[in-house]
C-alpha cells in the first residue's frame, strides 16, 4: 500500500502553508494574510476595553488565530527537524513493516486519515456559517426595512467608516475570509500532523505487539519440537534473527517517539494551556447570544471546533498509551522474558 494514500490531507495542507517541503516564502505571505484579521481585531478590543462582551466575543477568534500563529512560529523556528521527521515517517517508517502484519499499521492509518478528514470538515462548517450568515442578515434588513442597513463582517472588528461602504466593504469582506481560511489550514496542518503522526506510531507498536506474540510462539514450538539437535540449533538460529528484528523495530519506533516529543511538545503545550481558555471563551459566546440564532450558530460552530481540536489531541495519545501498555503486558508474560 501507498502511504500517500492516506496522508495526501496533510501533504497538501503542509506543502501550501510552506511547511513541508520548507518554502519560507509561502509561510511568509500566509501571515501576511492573516494579519489582515489580526489588526483590525486588536485594534477593536483597545477601543472597546470596557465592553466585556466584545472583548470575549473578539477574544474568542483573536485566541484561535494567535494560536495558530504561534504554533505556525514554534515549526518554522524548528523547520529542519521536522522535516526530517516527516520525511522518515513517510519513507522508512512505513516501510520497515512486513506485509503478513501490514493490515495493522494500515488500520491505523485509516483513523489518522479519517479523523483529519473531520477536523477539516467541522473547520468548514465554521466557516460557512461566519462567512454567509452576515450576507444573509443584510438581505433580511433590505427585505424588512427601507432604511439604511447595518453592515456586519463575519468577525468583529473595527475599520474605518469607508470600509462601509462599496468596494472597501466588500475587500474588507473577502481579507477576513482569506485570512481565517489560511488560518485553518495552519491549524489543520500542524494538528493534523501531530494526531497522524501518533496514529501511526500507534499501529508499530500494534504489529510490535503482534510480532512479540508470533515470536513467542515459534519459541515455544521449537523448544517443545523433538527432533534433533541440529534441526533445533537450526530453529535457535531463526528465533534468534526473528528477536534481533523486534528488537530493531521497536527501537526504531522509540526513537520516533523521542523525536515526536522533543519536536512537537513546545506546540502541545501551547495547546493544552488554550483550549481551557478557548473552550470558556467561545462556551461564554454561545450562553449569551441563545436569543440571537445567527450569533449563536456561529459561536456553536467554534465551540465544535474547539472540542474536536482537544479530541485530536486526547484521542490518538490515550490509544497509544493503550498500545504501549499491551506491549509491556506482552513482553513480561512471554516464554523468554
Amino acid at each position: 500500500m501507498n502511504i500517500k494514500n492516506y496522508i495526501f490531507i496533510n501533504q497538501l495542507v503542509l506543502k501550501f502553508v510552506g511547511f513541508y517541503p520548507i518554502s519560507i516564502t509561502r509561510y511568509f505571505i500566509c501571515i501576511s494574510c492573516i494579519m489582515l484579521i489580526i489588526i483590525p481585531q486588536i485594534m477593536m478590543i483597545y477601543a472597546n476595553w470596557s465592553d466585556l462582551n466584545i472583548v470575549m466575543e473578539i477574544g474568542s477568534t483573536l485566541l484561535t488565530i494567535l494560536l495558530a500563529m504561534l504554533k505556525s512560529i514554534i515549526w518554522i523556528s524548528n523547520r529542519d527537524n521536522l522535516a526530517i521527521l516527516i520525511e522518515f515517517m513517510i519513507t522508512d517508517y512505513w516501510r520497515i513493516v512486513k506485509a503478513d502484519t501490514f493490515k495493522y499499521l494500515e488500520e491505523y492509518a485509516t483513523y489518522a486519515k479519517m479523523i483529519t478528514k473531520g477536523y477539516f470538515i467541522s473547520m468548514i462548517n465554521a466557516l460557512v456559517f461566519f462567512f454567509s450568515l452576515p450576507i444573509i442578515d443584510v438581505l433580511f434588513q433590505n427585505q424588512e426595512s427601507d432604511n439604511v442597513t447595518v453592515k456586519n463582517f463575519p468577525f468583529a472588528a473595527t475599520y474605518p467608516t469607508t470600509f462601509y461602504k462599496f468596494p472597501c466593504y466588500e475587500i474588507a469582506y473577502v481579507s477576513q475570509m482569506l485570512a481565517t481560511s489560511i488560518c485553518c489550514l495552519i491549524m489543520l496542518a500542524t494538528d493534523g500532523l501531530i494526531a497522524t503522526a501518533v496514529l501511526h506510531t500507534c499501529g508499530h507498536f500494534a504489529v510490535v505487539r503482534k510480532n512479540i506474540q508470533q515470536l513467542d510462539s515459534y519459541i515455544h514450538d521449537v523448544t517443545s519440537s523433538k527432533n534433533g539437535s541440529q534441526h533445533i540449533s537450526a530453529n535457535l538460529y531463526e528465533v534468534k534473527i526473528q528477536m534481533a528484528h523486534v528488537i530493531k523495530h521497536h527501537q526504531t519506533v522509540l526513537r520516533f517517539c523521542d523525536n515526536m516529543e522533543k519536536n512537537f511538545h513546545p506546540m502541545l503545550f501551547l495547546q493544552t494551556m488554550a483550549s481551557s481558555l478557548l473552550i470558556c471563551f467561545v462556551g461564554f459566546q454561545v450562553s449569551i447570544t441563545l436569543t440571537e440564532q445567527s450569533k449563536m450558530i456561529k459561536f456553536a460552530s467554534h465551540l465544535i471546533v474547539a472540542f474536536f481540536q482537544l479530541l485530536l489531541f486526547c484521542f490518538p495519545g490515550d490509544i497509544l498509551i493503550r498500545e504501549i501498555g499491551g506491549n509491556y503486558q506482552i513482553s513480561s508474560s512471554t516464554r523468554y522474558a
